[in-house]
């Protein structure tokens, strides 16, 4: 179960560096003009003179740059704020939701302007004001990101520590609100091995307990909509791997259909459990008729060595469906077995 975990991990910080990789592809694309008037102006003007106002500045412009967006909702300030401390937007993918809808043709920095010229339209003040400038400062944040050199000597995790410090350098206390949740969720992951290596020792139930607590208090304000997020069988097979040690230590087969039928049941609903057991049984069964087929196997080759090999593939063939239920189990399994054989 260490080794879930591990790819687990693995699995989301090669999410991270692919959406870090993303936005630095993304500003790499950009061309670097520099004008003196342009070092009076704001970054949302130096981005709307510099990139927009080359292609023109009419209104059939700004309306077809803006139209793409025009199905969303906007958010009043507060509640985005609301969403945003909670966790169940992700500020992150909300910007990349909305540069997916600009014009193929748009450098990313007029990409940038046209999300701006959305909220200019489709807010008013004050909450224009402060919902630009979340997004201004994330703009800000990419642009200087991308002009840093990061340590190339670090692990993962102390590179991440590198990562949040320079997030809060640029961002303040907008970094919370904007990588608050992926913070915690690395958080998380990193002290669940500490977790699982810590509590060993602790009785099965409590440790489950104990699990449970310190996913909420590493997620904190994101445990409702991190959880309501994540797979079903990912919490399933989490706390399997809490229970391994006392699921081992039943022997009776019939008690440990019981025990798993219990957290089954509790994860994916009777109905669901019911089917996995009877799956494990068809399984179980499977496995009996080619233990008896294979011993049956050897006895025969043992007794009937002078057979012609065509003979003894028929007998044997005959043997696999009488044991094994049909035609179709007889020859699955030989394709199994000649590709484990294959394999060694």
């Amino acid at each position: 179960m260490f080794i879930q975990m591990d790819f687990k991990k693995i699995i989301l910080i090669v999410f991270l560096f692919l959406v870090l990789f993303l936005s630095l592809f993304y500003l790499l694309k950009q061309n670097d003009k520099d004008s003196v008037s342009k070092d009076a102006l704001s970054p949302e003007e130096q981005m709307v003179s510099d990139r927009i106002s080359p292609m023109g500045n009419g209104e059939g412009f700004w309306d077809e740059a803006i139209s793409p967006f025009r199905e969303d909702r906007t958010k009043p300030y507060l509640e985005l704020l609301e969403d945003l401390k909670s966790g169940k937007v992700n500020f992150v993918w909300e910007v990349w939701a909305l540069r997916r809808k600009c014009n193929p043709d748009f450098t990313p920095d007029q990409c940038n302007a046209t999300i701006l010229a959305y909220i200019d339209a489709e807010y008013d003040s004050p909450d224009r004001e402060k919902v630009k400038d979340l997004f201004v400062s994330y703009f800000r944040y990419e642009e200087e990101y991308r002009k840093w050199e990061q340590p190339t000597d670090l692990n993962f995790i102390e590179l991440y520590e590198k990562i949040k410090a320079k997030r809060r350098e640029i961002l303040s206390d907008k970094a919370d609100l904007i990588f608050g949740m992926e913070e915690s969720q690395v958080s998380f992951l990193e002290g669940t091995n500490n977790f699982i290596k810590q509590t060993a020792g602790v009785p099965t139930e409590l440790r489950v307990k104990q699990f449970e607590e310190f996913k909420k208090k590493t997620y904190g304000n994101y445990y409702d909509s991190l959880v309501s997020r994540e797979d079903k069988f990912d919490h399933y097979q989490m706390e399997m791997s809490l229970r391994d040690k006392e699921l081992i230590s039943i022997t009776d087969p019939k008690e440990k259909e019981k025990y798993l039928f219990k957290i089954e049941s509790k994860y994916f609903g009777k109905e669901k459990a019911e089917a996995l057991a009877n799956e494990r049984k068809k399984e179980t069964k499977l496995w009996e008729s080619v233990s008896t087929y294979e011993a049956k196997e050897k006895e025969f080759l043992r007794e009937n060595r002078n057979l012609s090999e065509a003979d003894k593939e028929k007998k044997l063939k005959e043997l696999r469906i009488q044991i094994l239920g049909s035609e179709e189990e007889a020859d699955a399994y030989l394709r199994r077995k000649n590709i484990e054989e294959a394999g060694k």
